[in-house]
Formats: C-alpha cells, sequence, structure tokens
C-alpha cells in the first residue's frame, strides 16, 4: 500500500472495525481508499463451492485488477494475514499477480488481474514448460513463520469424514480413504525430504495462462511441503504425461528424475488424489446429507473434470467429484505402479 495520508489511515482503520461488513461494503470501502471508487466497474466472478472466499474483477481506465474478499467468519486466527503475506511474496517474484492491496483485518486483497485462462487439458508443451519453470521458482523460495495453510484444509477434511461417514454406511470408503491417506503421507514424511515453500492446491483453476507464461492464484493452501505434491497436483490436473511429463520434470529439475524421484511422484499422485477426495467431501453442503447414501457408481468419472451435469447443483458436483477423486485415489495407491514405487523407496506395506 503507497497511500499513507491521514484519511487513508483513518478510512483502513474504520474498514477495519467494520470486518464484519458483508464484501460488497468492504470492497466499496477498499476502492474508496484507493481512489477507485468514482472510476471502477466492478463485477463478481462466478461462485465456488468454497464459502470463505468471494472473488471480483475491478475495471478502471482501461486496468483490471481482482479483489478477494474473505468471509472472516470462516477463518482460522492467523489464516489470512498468512495467506495476504503469501500474496504479496509470490507477487514480487512474479509467481502470482502483483498485489496492490493487502488487508488481513478487514479481509481485502486486491492485486492485478491476469489476463489469461486455465488451459484446456492436455496443456500445449509450452504451458508445461513455463510451469515448470514457475514452480521451481515458487519452491525457491523462503517465507517466514512457517506456514502450512494446507495443515488446516487436511483437519477440515478429516473432520469432514469423521462427521460423516460413521453415520452413513454408504461413506464407509472415506473412512477407509482418511485411514490411508494418513498412512501414505506419514510413511512419506519419514523419507526426511526437504520442506519447500508449495501451492498444494494446482487445481486448473488456479494455473493461468496468459499466452506467453504460466501464472498462480489462490494461496489459502500455501505451506511448506515435499515440492513433488506440486508436481504431481499439475501432472494429474493438467494432463501431463508421457513424453510430455518428461519434458516438464526434466523443465524443472534441469536433468532426467531419477528412480527414487519417479516412484516419490508416483505416490504423492495418490497422496493428491485422496487428499482431494476427502477435503471436497467436507465441502458438500449440509442439505444435500440426507442424500448422500443415495449415491451409485454411475456417478464416477474424470475427478478433475469439473464440468456440471444438466440440472446439477453445486453441492452435488462437489459430492460426485469426491467420489471420484476417493476412487481413483484407492485404486491408484493399489496399482502396480504405486506398488513398485512403494518398494524403490522401502516403504512397501506401510499404508495398508
Amino acid at each position: 500500500m503507497t497511500k499513507g495520508s491521514a484519511l487513508f489511515d483513518a478510512a483502513r482503520t474504520l474498514i477495519g472495525k467494520r470486518s464484519s461488513m458483508c464484501a460488497d461494503d468492504r470492497l466499496a470501502g477498499v476502492l474508496e481508499i484507493l481512489g477507485l471508487s468514482d472510476r471502477a466497474t466492478v463485477s463478481a466472478f462466478p461462485a465456488t463451492p468454497t464459502p470463505w472466499a468471494s472473488t471480483y474483477s475491478i475495471a478502471v481506465d482501461g486496468t483490471r485488477r481482482v479483489a478477494r474478499v474473505i468471509d472472516l467468519r470462516f477463518a482460522e486466527e492467523g489464516v489470512v494475514p498468512t495467506e495476504f503475506r503469501a500474496a504479496q511474496l509470490l507477487g514480487k517474484h512474479g509467481v502470482g499477480p502483483r498485489v496492490e492491496y493487502a488487508d488481513p483485518v478487514s479481509g481485502v486483497l486486491v492485486m492485478d488481474e491476469i489476463l489469461g485462462a486455465p488451459a484446456t487439458r492436455p496443456i500445449a508443451q509450452w504451458q508445461a514448460l513455463s510451469l515448470a519453470r514457475v514452480l521451481r521458482e515458487l519452491h525457491t523460495l523462503d517465507m517466514d513463520g512457517d506456514p502450512r495453510l494446507h495443515e488446516g484444509k487436511i483437519d477440515a477434511a478429516r473432520s469432514g469424514v469423521a462427521r460423516l461417514a460413521p453415520r452413513i454406511p454408504e461413506l464407509a470408503i472415506y473412512s477407509e480413504a482418511s485411514e490411508r491417506f494418513d498412512g501414505l503421507r506419514a510413511a512419506l514424511g519419514r523419507l526426511g525430504v526437504e520442506d519447500r515453500l508449495c501451492h498444494h492446491d494446482l487445481n486448473r483453476g488456479n494455473v493461468l495462462f496468459d499466452g506467453m507464461r504460466a501464472w498462480l492464484i489462490d494461496f489459502d493452501h500455501l505451506g511448506f511441503g515435499d515440492p513433488l505434491y506440486d508436481l504431481a497436483n499439475a501432472m494429474l490436473s493438467l494432463g501431463i504425461e508421457g513424453a510430455l511429463l518428461e519434458k516438464f520434470l526434466e523443465a524443472y529439475f534441469d536433468r532426467p528424475v531419477d528412480a527414487s524421484e519417479a516412484a516419490r511422484l508416483e505416490l504423492m499422485a495418490c497422496l493428491v488424489l485422496l487428499r482431494y477426495g476427502l477435503s471436497a467431501l467436507s465441502l458438500v453442503p449440509p442439505h444435500l446429507y440426507d442424500r448422500l447414501g443415495t449415491w451409485t457408481s454411475e456417478m464416477l468419472g474424470d475427478p478433475f473434470d469439473f464440468t456440471r451435469r444438466e440440472h446439477e447443483e453445486v453441492g452435488w458436483l462437489v459430492f460426485r467429484l469426491s467420489l471420484s477423486f476417493t476412487h481413483a485415489g484407492l485404486a491408484r495407491l493399489d496399482a502396480g505402479p504405486a506398488t513398485r514405487a512403494a518398494e524403490t523407496l522401502g516403504l512397501l506395506g506401510a499404508w495398508a
């Protein structure tokens, strides 16, 4: 923030004290602080299944910005300041968009809008190579405070499973998935890989391409962890496989991967699928709980296809994706490549 006048400070304090206001009112206050309220055209991005943030596009004299407004009722202590500091750090280093305004007290973040879009799966070679370079840059950054926002998401996923699986017998697969996720994660943790700053949520909507390069957005899962988690996440969500995967990994490492890294990547792919399955269950709205036991195998499909079916409400789409991720994760964990990867790493049987 560059405006340091007494008026600016007073307005910021007022918004901070009124952080319980609705998102539209808080955003209007921030636009006034930035001197944009008389010229800005504001439009909301489509709503997402996550209830804790709203996103807006702000157009002023040909310049476009994006505002992320957090619903502070859903924010645990320290989470919003960490996310906003991460956005500023990644914006400074060109991993994410440049941040113009960040106020965790009011829960409002304003940044440049990336004039791009998620790529069609599978992504093109230039996109894969650009993303590899961006991830390599991210994984070299340091951030104070040892951020681990993804841990809170994992805890929420566990809580969702503990709340729903015991009361709905048809959801028993989630209890199994949760146990095997924890076992696999613990086993991989014992390998002693150095933690790096990771995004931890590289679904297709969080990787944008502007025609020249890749950008990362949405850092509410950011935290230190195994960098191969991000690589596995990108591999699955963006359809990077075969010869393209080899080029992607070589661009990231600046060399071919070794057998240990390839094995870790395979097990990280299992972890990604299971985590998305468990996390998505926690996002299913309560009014659908009575229907969750009616699911059938016909609902299963590509877990990274977020297309809504005809007359399907968003909450049911989230549940359908949750089932698809969970089944895909368990199947991959039981398949030959994962078994061979576990043997390579000396982890065979660690999450049976």
